[in-house]
């Protein structure tokens, strides 16, 4: 069954869930291997296949007929996962078919995008039953994605902890944030530190888009980086 279907004079995606793609979403293109290409924008759906421009208007790179691909549209807290073959491309955009849902095998599987060395934030650590006490420390940022951050911390923190993430700079263009989070992760001490891999708690919709605008910006800056070199 094809995974378009009319709607209101449009073409849309079927019943995937709450999410449904619509034109001018954002789109991260990455290989299967999970290495970023570039970060677009849904321009249009044409005959069953999604066309995709880049989000910042550069120049595409060029691709091979018939390549899997892998697409992660994100609205809101919300993620859905597609794989799918490129059957056209040019310069300024990219035609991808046969697509097929890989939400329920990805859910977990945000790019994860690595921030400048020696970004530093405030973190408190919330009182609970389980472990009493709050106290202030800093911390570095190591990388981030739509649902959590790694950091790392001198501070010796335990699974399930509540961490308050003050005047995190992801990127030098976007204003500082503030994250609520628990810690699902936690990592041997290695060189003074232990790194813990942290999830988001109460990111409203537009702290959200705010956060995917920062981590677009910190990917086109590596992404030209790679370029130069």
């Amino acid at each position: 069954m094809s995974l378009f279907k009319k709607d209101t004079g449009m073409e849309t995606m079927p019943n995937l869930g709450a999410l449904r793609l619509r034109r001018g979403m954002t789109v991260e293109v990455l290989t299967v291997e999970n290495k970023l290409t570039f970060v677009g924008k849904v321009d249009q759906f044409q005959n069953g296949s999604i066309i995709i421009r880049d989000s910042a208007g550069d120049e595409l790179p060029p691709v091979l007929y018939n390549r899997e691909v892998k697409l992660r549209f994100f609205q809101g807290q919300q993620n859905l996962v597609y794989h799918g073959k490129i059957c056209g491309s040019s310069r300024s955009i990219w035609k991808v078919d046969r697509l097929e849902n890989q939400f329920n095998k990805e859910q977990r599987a945000f790019f994860r995008q690595r921030i400048s060395p020696n970004s530093e934030a405030i973190c408190t650590k919330h009182s609970s039953v389980k472990n009493p006490g709050t106290r202030t420390a800093p911390c570095l940022l190591l990388d981030i994605s739509a649902g959590g951050i790694m950091i790392a911390s001198r501070e010796e923190y335990m699974v399930e902890d509540k961490l308050t993430i003050d005047k995190a700079i992801i990127v030098p263009e976007a204003p500082q944030f503030t994250f609520r989070c628990q810690i699902r992760r936690a990592l041997p001490r290695d060189m003074g530190r232990f790194r813990y891999g942290c999830q988001f708690e109460t990111l409203t919709p537009k702290e959200q888009d705010r956060l995917l605008e920062a981590i677009f910006i910190a990917q086109r800056k590596e992404i030209q980086t790679q370029k130069r070199l």
